[in-house]
This record gives C-alpha cells, structure tokens and sequence, in this order.
C-alpha cells in the first residue's frame, strides 16, 4: 500500500533573498542543511529562491512550526512569514499561500501574446510602475559577467530590440522557441547571465515582475546514471520530467519559470546519435514556454559548429561562444570587486597582483570570477590582518601586501645582478645577453624604417634537469621587459601536457587561453618535446596544439615570447621534425650539467644565511661529490640543483632530528648529518652502485 506524502514548496521574496545576499548570507543554501536535520521531511529540490520538500501529512504543522521559528531566531523574521509563500499542499495550514495570492486576481495572468493594453489620457497610470527596459538593460550590460563580454552583451541588446517587435506582431510565444547554445567555462558567471535573462523578460512583462532567479532551472546531464542526484545532476529522462512539470505550469500559471539549463559537456561527443535526437524530440514537445540554455564549455570553432548543428536538427539554437577572460580583464574585474567593499588596488602592486592571478592559474583549476572573488577575500583579509599589526586603518593595497601571494614573490630590482649571481652558467649569461642586444637592435633599426624584419623572440632551452633553465627563463622575462622588448615581463610556467584538452575542440581553446595571457610577457613551456612525440600527451592532442602554439608564435612575434625546453637530443628531434616551428625559433641556448665544483657551492649557497656548520662540513661536502661517479654527473636523468637541493633538505633534516633530541646544544649542521644522508637508501646506491641498466631518477636512481 503507498504511504501518502504531502509536498511543500516554500518560496522566498526575492528583493529580500538579495538583501541577505549582500551581507554574505545564502538562505536558501542554509535552510538546505536547516531541512536535512529534519529526519521527517525530504528535500526534493531547490532553486535560488525555493525550496520543495515532501513529507507525510501529519508532518507538516510541525514543519512550518519549526520553519518559522528558524526563520524568526535566524534571520530575525518577526512575524516569520513576511517574505514567504507556500504551495502545494497548504490545506489547512496558517501559511500564505500562492494559491490564496492568485485567488486575489481570479481573471489569471494576461495570455502571453496578447498585446499590451492602452491607456487613453484621462486613465491614471498605477500605482507601481514597471521596470523600465532600457534601465534595466543597461543594468544587465554594466554587471558581471555581461559587461566583460561582448558577446553576451550583444546578445542581451540584440534580444531587448527584437522583444517588442515580437510583441507588436503578437507572436511573443516565438521566442520561446529560439534557444541558445552557450560556450563558456566553469565559473565564469553562467548563472549570473541566466538570471539576467529572466530579469530581461520580466521587465518587457514577459514574467511577473516578482518571480526573480527562480525563474531560471539548472540541470547537469550526466552520462551515467550514477552520477544522478535527482536535483542538479540527472540524467535525460529526469531532465525531460522536469521539462515537462515547466511546460504544465506555464500553461496552468504563467510563465512559473523561464530558462531551462541544460549543461551537456558530458555529452557533447554524443549529440548526433539516434538516443540523443530521441531526447531532443521529447524536449522539443515541452518548449514553447522557456528558453532552453545547453552549455559546453568553449570549444574550438568547427566542434561547436557540430554540436550547434547536431541541436539545430531539433531545435531552433543559436551559438554564443565567450572566450575565457585574460589575465588584464580578470584584474580589473577585482579593482572593481576591491572598490565595491571600499578598497583600492595601488598602481605600483597592479603587476604583483597579476602574479598573483598567475599563481592560482599554475595548477589548471582557475574557475574564472570565483577564482577572484576568493583572491579578492584574501587580500582583503589579511590587509585587515596587516592593518592590526600596524594599528592602521589603510584600505589600500600595496605591493607589500600582494607579493607574499605573487607567483615570484622573491623578485628583486635587478634581473641581470641576480643572473650574474646565479653558480656557474658562464656560457648561458652570455649566450642570453648577445641575445637581448640583438632583438633590440633589430627593433630599433626596424622602428627607423630599415628593411629588417620585425624580430622573432621566440627560445628554446636545452638541457638536463635541474640545470635552471626556469630559474633563467623567469629572470629573462624580466630582463626582456626591462629591455623594452615586453610589455609585461611576467613568466607563464606550464607543462608541454598543460596545452592538451580533455576532448575534441578543448586544445586548442585552451592552448589560445595561455598564449593570450602570456602576451606581452614570456610563456615557459617545459617539457614541450612530448607534444610532437608519438607517445607524447594525448597523441593527436599534442599535435593540436603545437599547431596552435606555431601559429600565436607567428600572430604575436615581437610581444610574445615562447620558451620550449626540455631535453636537448628530444629537443632537435621536435625541432628537426617541424620546420614551422624551427623557422619561428631562432634562438637556441644549452644549458649544460653543473660540474662537482659547481654543485658544492650550490650546496653551500642553500645553507648559508639559514644555519650554522662545522668547519669538517665543508670537506666532507667536497669529499661527498667527489665519489659521484662521471657517468652519473652526465647522465641525461641526473637532476643537478634539484639531487642538491633533496640532499641539502636530507642533511638539515638529520640535523633537526638530532637537535630534538638534544634541544640543550645549537642547531648546527654536523658532517654526520651529512654522512647520515648519504646512508639513505637514494643517496646510497647512488655512490655504491653502477648505473647500468638503471634509471636515474629525482635525487638518485631507482
């Protein structure tokens, strides 16, 4: 026998929802957990303004007893129902109800197409006007994310100026028929841009004025069924149910909600096959009364083509493509969220700052504006932090308070003194000196109108691990940018594997995005010999995107510098295989192995100024690499500065240990720390066993 379940649909007043937003507070997120704590209610589904929750009917007095006394002792909501609705199964509760608020207006809501009725000039006009569209337009265009884009702001206008024609003809209903295909990624303001779609339809009346972003459902398709959680992320069969509930409540009460989002990522290689189309047919019955929104993320131009065609075979759906925001526009979109909360951003700290953002985009999991707004919480925290320390109430942001979090937060004043300093690379300071001289020469000649072609500023950089081929290539960015050859002088440090898409159309997109932050500044692209090998990232991917990073190359010569490095046999082996390429890079720079010497002071240069030793140490150091056997030092996998560094953490950690024990005595580097080290298994073998038939690896060999 089926238990009978009541369900509720609690709705909150948007105007007060957003009120608490701006203090920080997510209601409807918080009831969500408030509702979990009941082991007698279910929440079904929620919006950003609703929630729908079932339970047996004898539960529910008890429930909006206890949802009203949250309400009041949370939020402060006295008497609780201010700014609340209930519909669904209301009877006989003390609640507003939907229901009883249209029962105040029996005529129902005018038909959607009918056109506006005219007042003749004795009429008085009521009592709450309607939103202006053009104010509210130009609203939509001035907030985020629209008004970093232009696509989307030519696509808001674009739907602003047609609107009253359709509803001059008396055929509003058609556009509801015309759906859109959005390429955009992951959090760069989706539901924002949804929400200021609804908000546009109900200015020119094409939804109660009241109903605000619960007008807009958000739904992942996922591929397999058991990713479904039945209320973000279902799978087509729970989607098309929810199409269908949308279309029978518009038809019943209006417009209830007018944007239905379709995230189909998962899916867009499949779009085209029979199951899909089937779908799509089924969806197509339901339209008439919400736009459709698909999302993919954005892709390269002919695989949204397929997928806008695949959609096209059903549905009526135009492709609006936004490109992924350059650092520069992501800076200034932080400006404005500092001077929304009374901060500001000083000058001199903009190129730290950018560090900053190039840091949180060193590991591939930038979310675009909610990247930002948590780096624009951050700075904001620890100014505030910095502020009590001082006794200050500064509400600026310096370069002292940015470059803690920079990317290259050791930067000095003078790139060329900190490449003398660098331990030996005698032929590598001069090699990238002659170099600089060079592209300024050419520029200057090319500026006085002598036949010269415009310079390529294009590296590569050759050499084994550990060599400071980074270490290098962030001090010529620099050094460039001191030159005047770059605008930025920023270094971009990725992995050859970085450039490659997850799927079809993903690579290059995203190798583009890399460049276009890179512009003006270097792109370090290590390990790059694996996008042209056979076995190398994702095969065909790799290619792709050696093909789109030769083109920027080409598009961007003389304010775009790409430095590949890598191996240098693997190196030629790429550069002989790819004339394009070879042609764009004239510059070569080999980075050789750090000799016994070298290493030592290297080894000393770490402990210096961060602990005291024993004179015995430095002999023993010596003695250490001295037993390095030759072949290992040349070996094409030896590490260098990097065997140094593990070695040198290997020996203060010793030291450490040994300190704990006796915390009386100063913590002092003692040559048995290092003879300690060396009996660990990775340094030991490699000063006892041959390296034949082994793979030298990290700090030793395996």
């Amino acid at each position: 026998m089926r238990v009978a379940v009541s369900r509720l649909t609690v709705t909150f007043d948007s105007a007060w929802l957003d009120a608490r937003r701006s203090e920080g507070v997510r209601v409807v997120r918080q009831l969500e957990k408030w509702v979990a704590r009941d082991e007698a209610a279910k929440l079904v589904s929620s919006s950003a303004s609703s929630l729908t929750v079932e339970m047996k009917p004898a539960h529910r007095a008890d429930f909006t007893e206890a949802l009203g006394r949250e309400l009041a002792e949370t939020y402060g909501e006295r008497p609780p129902w201010r700014h609340v609705t209930f519909a669904g199964d209301v009877e006989g509760l003390d609640v507003p109800s939907a229901k009883a608020e249209r029962s105040q207006h029996p005529e129902g809501p005018p038909h959607r197409d009918a056109a506006p009725a005219k007042r003749t000039e004795n009429e008085s006009a009521p009592a709450e006007t309607a939103p202006d569209p053009g104010k509210v337009v130009d609203e939509i265009c001035a907030s985020v994310p629209v008004k970093h884009s232009r696509e989307m702001a030519a696509y808001v206008r674009e739907t602003a100026a047609i609107i009253p024609m359709l509803q001059k003809l008396g055929v509003t209903s058609n556009l509801w028929h015309q759906h859109l295909l959005l390429a955009l990624d992951e959090g760069y303001g989706r539901s924002d841009f949804l929400a200021g779609l609804a908000r546009l339809y109900a200015a020119f009346g094409l939804l109660k004025d009241d109903v605000g972003e619960k007008t807009v459902r958000e739904i992942v398709l996922c591929a397999d069924p058991d990713e479904s959680d039945g209320r973000y992320r279902m799978t087509w069969q729970e989607a098309l149910d929810v199409a269908r509930d949308m279309s029978r409540a518009n038809e019943k009460n209006g417009l209830s909600r007018a944007v239905l989002y379709l995230d189909v990522s998962a899916w867009q290689g499949k779009l085209a096959t029979s199951d899909v189309k089937r779908h799509l047919r089924w969806l197509n019955r339901f339209t008439g009364s919400f736009l459709i929104v698909f999302r993919v993320p954005f892709l390269e131009a002919h695989v949204l083509r397929e997928i806008s065609d695949a959609l096209n075979d059903i549905l009526n759906v135009r492709t609006l493509a936004v490109p992924p925001l350059p650092i520069g526009d992501m800076a200034d979109y932080a400006r404005t969220a500092f001077a929304e909360q009374g901060f500001s951003l000083a000058p001199e700290a903009s190129d730290a700052f950018e560090q900053w953002i190039l840091r949180e985009k060193g590991d591939d999991s930038f979310f675009g504006y909610k990247t930002m707004d948590k780096i624009v919480q951050r700075a904001i925290y620890e100014k505030a932090r910095a502020n009590c320390a001082a006794g200050a109430e500064d509400r600026t942001l310096r370069v002292e308070d940015v470059r803690p979090f920079a990317q290259n937060n050791t930067a000095g004043d003078d790139p060329s003194a900190e490449l003398d300093a660098l331990i030996g690379l005698d032929a590598v300071k001069q090699r990238l000196r002659e170099i600089i001289v060079q592209i300024q020469t050419q520029k200057a000649l090319a500026a006085k109108g002598r036949k010269v072609k415009r310079p390529a500023i294009h590296m590569v950089f050759t050499g084994n691990p550990g060599t400071g081929k980074t270490t290098v290539a962030r001090l010529v960015a620099r050094m460039m940018h001191d030159a005047g050859i770059l605008r930025k002088g920023h270094l971009f440090e990725v992995k050859g594997r970085d450039l490659c898409g997850k799927y079809v159309g993903h690579t290059a997109p995203k190798t583009s995005a890399y460049c276009r932050d890179a512009y003006g500044s270097v792109l370090f692209v290590d390990e790059a010999y694996g996008l042209f090998r056979e076995d190398g990232y994702g095969g065909d991917y790799g290619r792709e995107a050696l093909d789109t990073l030769v083109a920027e190359m080409e598009n961007h010569r003389d304010d775009f510098c790409v430095i590949m490095a890598g191996y240098k046999d693997d190196m030629e082996t790429m550069m002989t295989g790819n004339l394009g390429l070879k042609s764009r890079i004239p510059f070569a720079v080999d980075f050789p192995n750090y000799s016994r010497a070298e290493l030592e002071r290297i080894f000393f240069s770490m402990l210096d100024g961060n602990f005291d030793y024993e004179r015995a140490l430095t002999g023993a150091v010596k003695d250490f690499f001295a037993k390095i056997p030759d072949e290992v030092l040349r070996a094409k996998e030896f590490s260098n500065a990097r065997f140094v560094r593990n070695l040198y953490e290997r020996v203060w950690g010793k030291a450490a240990y040994r300190h704990s024990l006796h915390a009386d005595e100063p913590l002092r580097i003692l040559a048995s720390d290092l003879a300690g080290a060396a009996e660990d298994r990775e340094f030991k073998h490699l000063l006892t066993d041959r390296i034949s038939d082994r793979r030298i690896v990290g700090f030793g060999i395996q």
